[in-house]
């Protein structure tokens, strides 16, 4: 390469250089300076649309909420807990397993040991709850499930809008607020007291500031390189510029510290979502014409990445646990003084203070139990049976003992409160899967690889734990990225999906320019046809009926399922013919 081209030698006038920057934004996803890829029509029917789904959720999700009024499943442990939380500051060991569940709901707390409980997992998510328990009362089974209730609600709002951002079409976001919204186990992993629900909040929290991210870096690399130094070819500095400041970054690594704050699991995400963000990067750093995108990306948008996501995540988590260094009772407490004393050696972390070194050791012991957890259970399954949907967990199945009364005389009657998805919701998914992945890898849409992230970072790390015992209810945690394929899928084949970027009129390529497009001496001195003369056109999505039949088609479908199978979503008092009918699988019993 000569000297000539090494080295910048100019910068554009700033209409040419306006008009670069439109350029660039249309390569990158991005709609022309002071303009929006959506009208003002088209943003007011989507904020329509988030609130009616919104409203939706709330009502299936807090009517009768208090009921059953016992502890059920797993709300043995994680109500008790921050129960203890509140009253105590610490979670103390509850004597006696789920024998003195009715007790505890009535108010009895004298069964809590004072010594602290060896929980495994972090305290962030009980916490959380507890601050239903102290609004509503600690024996309130309302209060029990109040936050994790409202954190299923406004996931869902959060889905509307991530919808909409991705597709550019608020009909296509309203069918997936509805997916979400009226899906089994969306619903009744809101209204039991455990840390799923919360888990999968945070991490789609974690998503949607992602794609904030994603906007916020691209608009500011396309103006800085627009307005930046140029080569005599025309094309950019080779690094091109920094842009180290991403604050929607730092969001992105508090929204995931704080759902690895409620469940280990939420760490698959920030490993995700940290590798898409560096691919993002590298993209658009290819796509402005950078001569070294590859180290560019490397230096210039990964290590930022890093250095925003990471740190913030591992410190958000660390705070997460700010009532088990503040209180000496909490399980784990005085094992580093101890071997200090005899063997300072075995410390994990010797420069840091007891209480690092005990959390350290607590950790270890809580890594243990998770790849030892390998006991059978009646409702354990896989995780490629949950996009399926094959072995749902009954959280509420009283004893007939305890049904009496509750009958006509003579007939049998249940109440049952069973995780299984609304079935259009997941196997349309399924069908719509198949869609993303072809996409993903033929036409390499960014949108259908930002879905896919959400199936990697929520559900293919449970493959590498083929002898753990675990559950279907935890595919909650990518419930929202199923409602996604389910849209993408319904969108790419009705042709409603929005642009995943502006259209230019070809004139100049997209990966380079050359003398033929731009010219040496015009590009520097004078108008250069190829920015000042080059009109940047974009387009919309419109939507037509046939886009409008198909949503309303699966919405419809969709809302019948969810009316047929909410009774036993929340525990109803059915017949036991009408509970049998919506057994359609032998494995759902």
């Amino acid at each position: 390469m000569s000297e000539k081209l090494s080295e910048p030698i100019g910068r554009l006038p700033r209409e040419c250089a306006e008009r670069y920057e439109d350029e660039l934004r249309g390569r990158l996803g991005l709609a022309p300076r002071g303009l929006e890829w959506l009208t003002r029509s088209e943003k007011r029917l989507g904020w329509w649309i988030t609130g009616a789904v919104t409203l939706i959720a709330a009502l299936t999700r807090f009517f009768r909420l208090g009921f059953p009024d016992r502890l059920m499943f797993d709300e043995t442990y994680y109500v008790k807990g921050a129960n203890s939380l509140l009253r105590l500051g610490y979670e103390a060991d509850w004597q006696g397993g789920t024998e003195f569940d009715a007790a505890f709901a009535a108010g009895d707390f004298s069964h809590t040991s004072p010594a602290g409980d060896y929980v495994v997992h972090p305290p962030l998510g009980k916490w959380i709850m507890a601050i239903g328990q102290a609004i509503f009362g600690e024996t309130s089974p309302f209060g029990w499930r109040f936050m994790v209730a409202l954190a299923g609600t406004l996931a869902v709002a959060l889905l509307v809008r991530i919808a909409l951002r991705l597709f550019l079409n608020p009909w296509l976001a309203g069918v997936a607020g509805i997916a979400m919204a009226l899906d089994g186990m969306g619903i009744t992993l809101s209204r039991i007291g455990i840390l799923d629900n919360l888990l999968a909040f945070f991490v789609l929290a974690g998503f949607w500031a992602l794609l904030r991210d994603r906007d916020w870096t691209r608009e500011r690399l396309a103006h800085r390189v627009a307005f930046g130094p140029v080569h005599a070819d025309g094309r950019p500095a080779a690094w091109g510029p920094r842009v180290w400041w991403r604050p929607w970054m730092l969001a992105t690594g508090v929204f995931l510290g704080l759902a690895c704050g409620v469940k280990w699991s939420g760490i698959y995400a920030v490993a995700v979502f940290g590798l898409v963000a560096f691919a993002w990067g590298m993209a658009a750093r290819h796509a402005v014409g950078l001569r070294l995108w590859v180290g560019a990306a490397v230096f210039q948008e990964g290590i930022p990445a890093f250095v925003h996501l990471v740190p913030t995540a591992a410190a958000t988590y660390v705070a997460s646990w700010f009532s088990w260094f503040r209180d000496s009772r909490s399980w784990g407490h005085g094992w580093a003084a101890g071997v200090r004393e005899s063997t300072p050696e075995a410390l994990p972390f010797p420069w840091l203070p007891n209480s690092f070194n005990d959390l350290a050791h607590y950790h270890s012991q809580m890594w243990d139990f998770h790849n030892g957890l390998s006991t059978p259970h009646t409702y354990q399954s896989s995780v490629w049976q949950w996009f399926v949907q094959w072995r749902p967990v009954s959280f509420w199945w009283p004893t007939s003992e305890e049904m009496a009364g509750q009958c006509p005389s003579g007939e049998r009657c249940v109440q049952a409160v069973t995780s299984v998805g609304n079935p259009v919701v997941w196997w349309l998914a399924l069908l719509a899967l198949v869609v993303v992945l072809w996409v993903a890898f033929t036409r390499f849409d960014w949108r259908a690889w930002a879905i896919l992230s959400g199936y990697l970072a929520m559900a293919a790390p449970w493959s590498l734990y083929m002898d753990r015992t675990i559950f279907q209810f935890y595919a909650v945690a990518f419930l929202p990225f199923v409602a996604l394929a389910l849209t993408y899928g319904l969108g790419f084949i009705t042709g409603a999906l929005g642009a995943p970027h502006a259209r230019g009129n070809g004139s100049v390529r997209a990966d380079r320019y050359d003398d033929a497009a731009w010219g040496h001496a015009d590009f520097i001195r004078d108008e250069p046809p190829g920015i000042c003369a080059y009109p940047v056109r974009w387009w919309r999505c419109r939507i037509s009926r046939r886009t409008l039949a198909a949503c309303g088609a699966v919405v419809v479908l969709i809302i019948l399922a969810a009316m047929f199978w909410y009774p036993i979503w929340t525990g109803q008092t059915v017949s036991y013919e009408f509970w049998r009918l919506h057994m359609w699988l032998p494995s759902w019993i």
